[in-house]
């Protein structure tokens, strides 16, 4: 799909609109800012222990939802981003928050691309197993898909790792459309890619090892490339953010088994069996069903 906003120019307060990597860099620090500020008030006034590493525990789950719809939802309408100065209402459609038709068929792809994601981040788990020599049973393989396990009220990861779907407006709502305003639509791609992968490095100064680290970044960036892939093919937003959402609720039973494996092994299974499998298949997928059944 190609970009709409071209057409329009940039507006009034719009001096961030021409540089896509000073205002990711601003957006990334806001967030970091607010999302220490949120912890520390709720600490102050509610008592809540603040521990950013236990990412189930309330006040971490409060601090990074409110800190990520701030920073990445509202800061960028009041940076005037992604074309300028915009009413809100203008903001959410530059965004593609509120292209949400044709409804019905958006809803099979997000639904199949998860299935095929499900499927190849529970692959890994079988062929580690297999490579240890041992056999593949129903029971084993009930237990790697058994999806409940990460759902309420076993697991509170629904609501731990919701600001997730926060970030895709910041990547592939807000930097990839001013990168498409700059750059032709397969490096804007590439370009989000590498800069939703690089965000994650710092997690080596959280005491995250070094090679684990590298590969979440290497990971985050094949995932980045469908990701910008489906939200351009789709010219919608709401896809992509449900399935980053879901399957960082989906992933902890399914790489659970390969998960046990030494830390060079876990990062190759993460790269290949994780993420760069499914950005391969999902990008093929995304491909023909855009051709197929959604409108030009």
């Amino acid at each position: 799909m190609a970009d709409d906003s071209s057409s329009r120019g940039l507006t009034a307060g719009s001096r961030l609109s021409g540089h896509p990597w000073r205002a990711l860099l601003l957006i990334l620090a806001i967030q970091g800012a607010l999302l220490y500020l949120v912890g520390f008030l709720l600490k102050g006034v509610f008592r809540l222990s603040f521990d950013i590493s236990d990412t189930e525990a309330l006040s971490t789950v409060l601090s990074l939802s409110v800190s990520g719809f701030l920073a990445y939802m509202i800061v960028p309408y009041f940076l005037h981003l992604p074309f300028g100065k915009r009413a809100f209402r203008e903001y959410l459609g530059d965004i593609r928050l509120t292209h949400i038709q044709p409804f019905a068929r958006l809803l099979v792809l997000t639904v199949s691309c998860l299935l095929i994601l499900i499927l190849c981040q529970g692959s890994g788990s079988i062929v580690y197993r297999l490579t240890e020599g041992k056999s593949v049973t129903l029971e084993f393989l009930s237990g790697v898909f058994n999806l409940a396990q990460a759902l309420p009220p076993r697991s509170m990861l629904l609501f731990a790792v919701f600001y997730s779907m926060f970030e895709e407006v910041a990547f592939r709502g807000v930097l990839l459309r001013m990168l498409m305003r700059k750059y032709p639509v397969r490096r804007a791609i590439v370009y989000s890619a590498l800069a939703f992968g690089a965000v994650h490095l710092p997690a080596v100064f959280a005491g995250r090892p070094l090679i684990s680290t590298l590969g979440q970044v290497v990971w985050a960036a094949l995932f980045g490339l469908f990701y910008a892939y489906l939200v351009v093919n789709t010219d919608s937003l709401g896809p992509a953010m449900i399935i980053h959402w879901l399957i960082n609720v989906f992933q902890e039973p399914l790489t659970l088994y390969w998960g046990t494996a030494p830390i060079g092994v876990r990062t190759l299974y993460g790269i290949v069996f994780g993420y760069g499998l499914a950005t391969l298949l999902l990008i093929l997928w995304v491909r023909f069903f855009s051709k197929r059944w959604l409108p030009d």
